[in-house]
C-alpha cells in the first residue's frame, strides 16, 4: 500500500489562494502540523499520521484564521501542552478533534470565545483539567469527548 511519508513543506501551500479543503489523513507523515496552510482554508485533516507537534494557530494569518471551520489532528503522536496549541484557536472553528495524542496540561480559558463550536474531542490524551468551568459557555456544543485521560 502506497502512503505519503516524510514531512510537509508548507511554504508552497501558502500560495494556494483558493484552497478550502486540505486532507492528508491516513498516511505516514511526520514532523509539525501547520493547520492554517492556505488563506481560505475551511477544512484541514491531518489525522492518522505520525505528526509530533502542532504549530500554534497564528492570528496574523488573518484570512485562514477567520475561515477555518474543521480541524482534525487525531491519532498522531503530538506531544505538546494544550495551551500552546489552543490558546489562539480560530474563533469560528466548529469542529476540533485532537484525540489519541499525547497532549498534556490544561485547556486554556480562551476557549470560551468559541461561539460556533459544535464538536470538541480531545479523548485519550494527558489533560489535567478535564472539565473546565467555562464549558457552559458553549451554547452550540453538540459533542464533547474528553474521555480516557492518562
Amino acid at each position: 500500500e502506497n502512503k505519503l511519508t516524510g514531512t510537509i513543506e508548507y511554504r508552497p501551500l501558502y500560495n494556494l489562494r483558493v484552497l478550502t479543503y486540505f486532507d492528508v489523513s491516513g498516511n505516514q507523515l511526520s514532523g509539525e502540523v501547520e493547520t492554517l496552510v492556505a488563506p481560505l482554508l475551511k477544512y484541514a485533516d491531518f489525522s492518522n499520521n505520525g505528526f509530533t507537534s502542532m504549530r500554534r494557530f497564528e492570528k496574523y494569518k488573518v484570512r485562514s484564521f477567520q475561515t477555518l471551520r474543521y480541524c482534525d489532528v487525531s491519532n498522531n503522536a503530538v506531544q505538546q501542552d494544550a495551551i500552546d496549541i489552543l490558546e489562539m484557536i480560530p474563533p469560528n472553528i466548529e469542529e476540533f478533534i485532537a484525540s489519541n495524542n499525547q497532549i498534556y496540561g490544561r485547556l486554556p480559558a480562551s476557549l470560551d470565545n468559541l461561539s460556533m463550536l459544535r464538536q470538541f474531542e480531545m479523548a485519550s490524551n494527558a489533560l489535567s483539567e478535564i472539565l473546565p468551568g467555562f464549558i457552559e459557555s458553549f451554547a452550540t456544543l453538540q459533542e464533547l469527548d474528553l474521555s480516557n485521560q492518562t
